[in-house]
Formats: structure tokens, sequence, C-alpha cells
């Protein structure tokens, strides 16, 4: 059996409010969030499931798919691939997990390179190959006017096939890892 575990809230950065432990300073609480709300997600999948009440669960692997605050604030962009990698050794040793897989999804609904490019930088340290992917959503982005909300580009324009892809290709890119 497959667990997916969604812990998500709009608006947030890396930078602050999903700032990791060893990226220094105050630890943000929506990182503290996270962590908790997987834990209690996992502490209740007996009651929740019983059918897999005898199941111990195992995390396989993250997924990280954020960045639209981090990209309009100069700091937040400048030290987002430390950041990103912070994050992502900080989970792995959370849960104790040294080799945790961890998809990144680009933020690819804006017109941002240099953030596209903090993001891969951050996910394509040498530490993490063969453990972490970067995938490119770029290309998923579809017009406004193909669109159903035209005025909601932080939302792919809301716009089903540009979320499928993404889900396909970050999903594809998982069972690669």
């Amino acid at each position: 059996p497959v667990l997916l575990i969604k812990t998500a809230w709009g608006g947030k950065s890396l930078f602050r409010d999903f700032r990791p432990p060893s990226s220094g300073g105050v630890v943000g609480p929506f990182y503290e969030k996270m962590i908790a709300e997987y834990r209690e997600a996992i502490a209740q999948v007996a009651v929740n499931f019983p059918q897999f009440a005898e199941h111990r669960p195992v995390l396989t692997g993250f997924v990280w798919f954020q960045g639209w605050n981090d990209m309009f604030d100069k700091t937040a962009r400048e030290t987002y691939a430390d950041n990103l990698a912070n994050l992502i050794r900080d989970v792995r040793k959370e849960f104790a997990v040294a080799k945790l897989p961890v998809i990144v999804g680009e933020t690819g609904n804006a017109g941002n390179s240099d953030f596209r490019a903090a993001q891969a930088a951050g996910a394509n340290q040498k530490a993490f190959r063969g453990n972490v992917s970067f995938v490119k959503t770029r290309a998923f982005l579809r017009k406004p006017e193909d669109s159903p909300n035209v005025s909601h580009g932080h939302h792919w324009f809301g716009n089903a096939e540009s979320y499928f892809l993404i889900g396909e290709a970050m999903g594809e890119a998982m069972i690669g890892l």
C-alpha cells in the first residue's frame, strides 16, 4: 500500500515560513507544522485505515513543490539553493533516512529564470546525485487564454492539464529514484 501525506499552505516561503533548522535563525513555523502533521498522519494510520493496522509505515520519498513567494524577495531568491539543500538534509535527519528520495518540482509558472536556476542548484548538488531529482515543469504552463482562470498565473491559471502533467512528471521521477 502507498500512503500519500500532503501538507500544504499557500503564500509561504522557504526563506521564512519553511526555514529549515540548519539554515540558522528562527526555524520556520511551517517547517515545524509540516513535520508535526506528517508524524500525526503516521500515528493515525491504524485509525484512519484499519485494514492497514498491522502495517508499519516507512517513509520512502519526499516531494517539494514550492517557490512562488521566495521568487519575489531578493534575499530569499539569493539563498534559495542553500535553504533547499538544508531542507533536504534536515528532513532526512528528522526521520533518520539518510538517502531519502526527494523530488523538487520547478516553479515553472513564472518567468524568473534566475529563481528556477536556484531551485535546480539546490536540488542538483553533488551530494544529492542519485537520490534527489529536479523536475522541470515550465513546459506544462498553458496560456492564460487556454485556461479557466486567466488572472491566476501563480496557480497555473487553474489549468488542470498543467497540474496533471506536473504530478505525472514528479511521480515518474520518484519511481525513477
